[in-house]
């Protein structure tokens, strides 16, 4: 049978206990999922262990766990990838963010970008999705949500953030791409465009920073589908 899986912020290290004090959590643990005492889960803390855990004691507001045993989380993140997506329309964006966080980006950063149609989206939403997906997936870390940044902040703060980070971006008028080194291995950012694609001044833009600009192919896809597509390429070819 396989055991619920919850994330927490709080380190677990060597403690052979664990007090859990969010009471969302909490009532999810309690009134969701309807577990109770001596049932086990599983909790995570983004250090790369999962923890078998048996329930202990249960409160309103709060539950406590013995910790049983600790092993390696099912996957987690081996380089840092950075998903710079325009913002689309927010079931959209909030599709994308689960599904990049299965694939294992590391951050993603909504980008809104000339021609994204969409100006807001909830930032807390977000990393609750992300951190739910990381909870179903196996997954030993979260990746961050970052803020909304316009293209340029993006471009800036992926360089500023490791200078030797490639950076590739994908439009419709790109070289094919092929995976290649240093993609493979190597600190990566993507940019993928919001419906529409990238506006001609910052594919010009694109050009003065020197970062390499890709298609998939001939067809015109989707925001969606090239984040699926881009990504199963640079993570299951590495």
């Amino acid at each position: 049978m396989r055991l619920h899986r919850f994330f927490i912020t709080e380190t677990i290290g060597d403690k052979p206990e664990i007090a859990i004090r969010s009471i969302k959590l909490a009532n999810q643990i309690q009134r969701v999922f309807r577990l109770k005492r001596d049932d086990l889960v599983v909790i995570f803390d983004g250090s790369g262990f999962d923890y078998e855990c048996s329930i202990s004691g249960i409160a309103d507001g709060s539950v406590s766990l013995r910790v049983n045993k600790s092993e390696p989380s099912r996957y987690m993140a081996t380089r840092d990838i950075y998903l710079c997506a325009g913002m689309v329309k927010k079931d959209v964006f909030e599709w994308i963010t689960e599904k990049a966080t299965e694939l294992g980006v590391t951050h993603i950063i909504p980008v809104m970008a000339e021609r994204s149609e969409k100006k807001s989206l909830n930032e807390a939403r977000l990393k609750k999705i992300a951190i739910e997906a990381s909870e179903q997936s196996g997954r030993g870390d979260v990746p961050v949500i970052e803020k909304i940044m316009t293209t340029k902040e993006a471009l800036d703060f992926c360089f500023g953030k490791a200078l030797k980070m490639p950076i590739i971006v994908f439009h419709t008028a790109g070289d094919r791409f092929k995976m290649e080194d240093p993609y493979r291995t190597a600190p990566l950012a993507i940019f993928i465009g919001p419906e529409g694609g990238w506006s001609p001044e910052e594919i010009e833009m694109f050009h003065k920073n020197n970062t390499d600009i890709y298609c998939l192919g001939n067809q015109i896809l989707r925001s969606e589908t090239a984040v699926i597509a881009t990504l199963s390429q640079v993570v299951f070819n590495s």
